[in-house]
């Protein structure tokens, strides 16, 4: 049996396609497993800012659409690329082991510690620029896009003091060098299931998910599901400054955080609960966070949206 993998072109999608294709080899050495590169929206726009791209799945959709038409068996994503809720026409059959899931300050100027006295950061992220706002308020921040050797060129080229990365993409295309510090969760709460890379099928596709199920890490499918949940109650995306990381260990933590795009209002909470009773940790947590202050962050973010 031949099995298409779907992925992004860039360096770090062909890395994590790369992986997923060889753990599967060595299970099913009996199988065939090709790669196949989809093209998507934020691929083909990389200097439109992601929050007035528009819509949810701007690094997922084409990848659904060739699943759908039979063009790929499975699709491999960047977890946190992925909309709060699924099309009921696929499923999410695997979420592989978590890479450490904190962002990095990539710098050879300057380190976190050094934000305080103010900097020029990039970043295309409002996850990220509301939370260093909220922490070092005379941080400038400004738009970066493209994929990660792109964004190195341009700190190389003097255009930032430092840029912000996720940890784990860094670190999976060797480049740990460039880190000048990890930034730790109660300064920047992670984006949610940042550094998991999930693996998308069609729902009913009984073979295929039988196939991926080997790859499938239950304590990262467990933190990512409740993180995801936590996404789908606040309705939060790349036009809104919301973070999630769960962790279960011998017990079950997670933290939250909703902030404004200016980094001068944000919610933060952590709930801790047992091993045996957090179902439902993403939406208590979302909920609450909604009632003490993060609905009427959100609501003012929407009303200017819309002038």
């Amino acid at each position: 049996m031949q099995v298409k993998i779907g992925t992004r072109g860039s360096k770090l999608a062909l890395w994590q396609a790369e992986h997923v294709k060889g753990l599967l080899e060595q299970n099913h050495p009996d199988h065939e497993f090709v790669v196949r590169i989809v093209k998507t929206t934020g691929d083909m726009d990389q200097k439109t800012p992601l929050n007035q791209i528009g819509g949810v799945g701007l690094f997922t959709r084409q990848l659904e659409l060739a699943l759908d038409a039979g063009e790929i068996d499975l699709a491999v994503h960047s977890c946190k690329d992925l909309p709060s809720e699924i099309d009921p026409r696929f499923r999410l059959s695997a979420f592989l082991e978590r890479e450490k899931p904190l962002d990095a300050l990539i710098s050879n100027r300057i380190r976190l510690s050094d934000l305080k006295n103010g900097a020029v950061v990039g970043t295309g992220s409002l996850r990220r620029v509301s939370q260093l706002k909220n922490y070092f308020p005379n941080v400038e921040t400004r738009e970066l896009r493209g994929n990660v050797d792109t964004r190195l060129r341009k700190l190389e080229n003097g255009d930032y003091d430092a840029i912000i990365l996720a940890y784990a993409g860094v670190k999976r295309l060797g480049l740990e060098s460039v880190v000048a510090d990890v930034i730790p969760e109660d300064i920047m709460v992670p984006a949610v299931a940042q550094g998991v890379v999930a693996v998308e099928t069609r729902h009913g596709d009984s073979a295929v998910q039988e196939i991926v199920s080997v790859v499938d890490h239950l304590n990262s499918r467990l933190v990512a599901v409740q993180e995801r949940n936590f996404l789908r109650i606040v309705e939060g995306g790349c036009k809104v400054p919301v973070g999630c990381y769960a962790t279960f260990r011998k017990d079950f933590r997670i933290r939250g955080f909703i902030g404004n795009v200016d980094g001068t209002n944000a919610v933060r909470h952590e709930l801790v609960l047992p091993a045996d009773g957090f179902e439902d940790a993403g939406e208590k947590l979302g909920l609450a966070m909604l009632v003490d202050g993060g609905a009427e962050i959100l609501e003012k973010i929407k009303e200017m949206e819309e002038i």
